[in-house]
Parts: structure tokens; C-alpha cells; sequence
């Protein structure tokens, strides 16, 4: 399937990239004259050519050429590995070692850039699988024979973050930057922007005893059959917002405790509290310094979508870790490192405007490794830090602060929740998870 009906004829992609990037002389844009997927068009130089060992058609960049045997050899008869070398707008090159002639011989992009491409060295006599009368035309040559900037490997290896990239160039309304790391970013900052907001997501929330939609019919029912029977137990719900979930908990027969580290939340949750009187307590605390409470003080801690908003999380593991009861639960929701990430990912959608979600042909993720805080506005006045880290990270805390991970559920609506609510749901939660949740036990 396509997404994009192609033109007839296109100017030829790599040509078009090299010329914005090439600094000494101009470089041509040839004809688009070959396209492999109906997409990309390319021209003679940047198309395709026969191995001459294997007999297989490969793609320009995956072959090299010898000049003493006069050959090209693709990268399936002969492993290349990689240079890292600045050049165009490329990081590396593919450096392959010829035993026939006992040299070092490059791919032909980097060849091409070189001066040393066959068809630069005056070998008319090859064609690539476009043959034209005269393939090599317009030709282009560096005045001289150059090389690229040797760098470190570590530097070839980093990419931009392809898909804020492609937010940009298809207009889509951007609430974020690149991630941050987390040693960069002031936690007086965090808290001044969630103190800021706080009030703004009480209203937004729409708050009632069952929380907003995700809660209530995608991360709640899953969260409760983990949680199972509270009843007599004391239940910490750490980082409890505008309090829903320590209600809750509270009518479901346990001693409830909410902590957060915004003043606006504690004082709506105590207020809510004066009127309803469930033997709610409430504490204006961070997660990371909960000195109102001793060792070992409850039986179950339940943190609902909040350590993506948590600076220092592995702080915050290790004194959740303490403040639980040796044979305590640790049970906790958070937005899914890989699908709920928004910065380094895009739901591409066509038409744009249409508002059914099948219309999302499919998720694209980008830069997971990249981990960190993104600034995410949306319906927030002042920008907010969230943090995105890996499974990996979160599972290492976990380990570090004592924990061992006995459960982990990625929840998704019922068919009953979908169809109540299609715009939310339907073709949507059913095909990727966005959150995650963790039952932990101290080891």
C-alpha cells in the first residue's frame, strides 16, 4: 500500500540532498529516472548496480570499486564495516578490504564525494540498471580528491530525532523539544510548573469519584485487579493529584493516605475531604522526602501515572521502598516507555483532519534510547517537564531501591469501554498501550 501517489517524473533524491549540503561547487540535480518503491525517484548515479561477483542488483551505497580488477562488489560478497567520516550529510562511510588487490576501498556514495567514483575516473563503460545514452551525465567531480572529517563512533552513530523532524516537516502542532537530560533540568522547575497547572488540571479533569477517561476505563480496572481487597489496609497513594484514587481507595474500606508535592492539589484533596469525610489524610510532601511518615508504615503504595512527572524517580523508589511494610506491595501505572512516548514518536494519519482513528495507518517511534525530559504544553498554561526513560532504566531502580517486578500488565479498554467511547478508544487503545503498570514486592 502507498501513501503518496508519485508524479510521473521527479528530480532525483540524493542529488537534491547533496546539493543543499555540498560547500565547494555547485552540484547538479539530475533526473529522477528510477524508483524502486514507486516513491523515491533516483538517477543513473544514485540508482542501482550489478555485483559483478554475485550477479544481484544492489543499491549504490552497498557496492565498492576496484580498480585494478575493474569490479563492483556489493556488501553481501564482501562484509564491509563502518568509517566513521563526516562527509555530506552523512556520518560513516562503508569501508570494505579488497584481498584481490590488497587495498581499502569505499562504497560509492563516499566515492562519489571522494572524486574516486568509478564514472569520475572515466570508466563510461559501466551502467548502472538505468542506461540511458549518456548515464554519467551531467557529471560532476570535486576539483580535487578529498576526504571527510574522521570523527568519534559515538558521533556517527547519533541521529537527529526523525520524528520531531517529520513533525516539522508535515505541520504538526508541536508541544515539545528534545529530550533533556535529567541532570540538566532544576527539580524547583518541575514543581513550579505543576504548581502553576495544578489548578488548571483540576478543572480540565472534569473531577468526580472516578478519575479521567484513561483512568477510569483503561489503567483503573487493571490497577484494581492488582490491588484486589484493600479493605483494613494502609494504602498510600503516592503523588495523588487531585485525589480521586485516595477517595476511592478510602470507600473500598482502606486507610487511605494522598501525598503530593503541590500545594493546589492538597488543599483541594483536604477540602473535598471536609465535605465528604471519608478518613482521607493528606500530606504536601515530594515523593522523594516523605519524612511524615516512618519506616515501614503501610502495606500497599499505589502511584497512578506519576513517575513520568518524577524527577529524581530513583530516589523516589528507594523511599517508597521504604515507608512499605517488608511484605508490602509496590503497585504503580506510568505512561509506556516505548508507545506512550510523544517525542520520539508519531501516529501518521491520513487524512489529517480526519477524526477516525483507523485513519492512522500506523505508529512510528524513533530515538528510544534518547531518555530525558520533554517540555509538553497541550492544555497546560506553562510547559511541564515529563521524563521518558527505558524499561531497562526503571527496571534497574526498581532492583537498586530493593524491589524485585512480580507482574506487569499493559492495559487496554473492553470492547464495552470502545464502544461507549469511539473517539477515545476505538482503533486506537485496542491496537498499542499507552501506560504500563507494575506490581513490585520487596525483596
Amino acid at each position: 500500500m502507498r501513501f503518496f501517489e508519485p508524479a510521473d517524473s521527479q528530480p532525483c533524491y540524493y542529488c537534491k540532498r547533496i546539493k543543499t549540503v555540498e560547500k565547494e561547487q555547485e552540484y547538479p540535480i539530475r533526473e529522477g529516472i528510477f524508483t524502486f518503491e514507486n516513491y523515491v525517484y533516483r538517477c543513473a548515479w544514485h540508482a542501482r548496480f550489478t555485483c559483478s561477483k554475485c550477479g544481484k542488483q544492489h543499491h549504490f551505497s552497498w557496492l565498492y570499486w576496484c580498480p585494478k580488477n575493474r569490479e563492483l562488489v556489493c556488501g553481501d560478497c564482501k562484509k564491509p564495516t563502518m568509517k566513521p567520516v563526516a562527509f555530506w550529510d552523512r556520518t560513516y562511510a562503508y569501508e570494505f578490504y579488497c584481498e584481490d588487490c590488497g587495498e581499502y576501498h569505499f562504497d560509492l556514495l563516499y566515492s562519489e564525494f571522494q572524486g574516486v567514483h568509478p564514472w569520475q575516473l572515466g570508466n563510461r563503460d559501466l551502467v548502472s540498471n538505468v542506461e540511458p545514452q549518456e548515464p554519467w551525465m551531467p557529471m560532476w567531480s570535486p576539483d580535487k580528491p578529498r576526504d571527510g572529517k574522521e570523527i568519534e563512533l559515538t558521533e556517527a552513530l547519533k541521529l537527529p530525532n526523525r520524528i520531531i523532524l517529520l513533525k516539522e516537516d508535515l505541520k504538526y502542532p508541536q508541544s515539545l523539544q528534545h529530550a533533556v537530560p535529567e541532570d540538566k533540568i532544576d527539580f524547583s522547575e518541575t514543581r513550579e510548573s505543576w504548581e502553576q497547572n495544578s489548578k488548571e488540571y483540576i478543572d480540565f479533569c472534569q473531577i468526580d469519584m472516578a478519575g479521567d477517561s484513561n483512568r477510569r476505563f483503561v489503567i483503573d480496572p487493571a490497577l484494581w485487579s492488582l490491588l484486589g481487597d484493600v479493605s483494613g489496609l494502609s494504602v498510600l497513594d503516592a503523588g495523588c493529584g487531585n485525589g480521586y484514587l485516595t477517595r476511592l481507595l478510602a470507600t473500598r474500606g482502606a486507610n487511605a493516605v494522598g501525598i503530593d508535592f503541590s500545594k493546589a492539589f492538597v488543599e483541594y484533596c483536604t477540602r473535598i475531604e471536609a465535605e465528604m469525610n471519608l478518613g482521607c489524610k493528606f500530606y504536601e510532601a515530594s515523593l522523594t522526602e516523605m519524612n511524615d511518615f516512618e519506616s515501614k508504615s503501610f502495606d500497599v503504595v499505589v502511584s497512578n501515572v506519576v513517575m513520568v512527572d518524577v524527577l529524581e524517580y530513583k530516589t523516589a523508589f528507594k523511599e517508597i521502598a521504604r515507608v512499605l511494610k517488608d511484605d508490602g506491595r509496590f503497585i504503580w501505572s506510568n505512561v509506556h516507555p516505548v508507545f506512550g512516548r510523544t517525542g520520539g514518536a508519531i501516529d501518521i494519519r491520513l487524512p489529517r483532519d480526519s477524526q477516525r482513528n483507523e485513519s492512522r495507518y500506523l505508529k512510528m517511534i524513533d530515538r528510544y534510547y534518547d531518555s530525558g525530559g520533554e517540555l509538553i504544553s497541550g492544555w497546560m498554561s506553562k510547559p511541564t517537564w515529563q521524563f521518558y526513560r527505558t524499561l531497562e532504566e526503571y527496571s534497574k531502580a526498581l532492583k537498586d531501591a530493593g524491589f524485585v517486578i512480580s507482574e506487569i500488565l499493559e492495559p487496554r479498554p473492553t470492547p464495552e469501554a470502545i464502544q461507549q467511547n469511539p473517539r477515545a478508544f476505538a482503533f486506537d487503545a485496542d491496537r498499542w498501550t499507552y501506560f504500563i503498570i507494575f506490581e513490585c514486592l520487596k525483596r
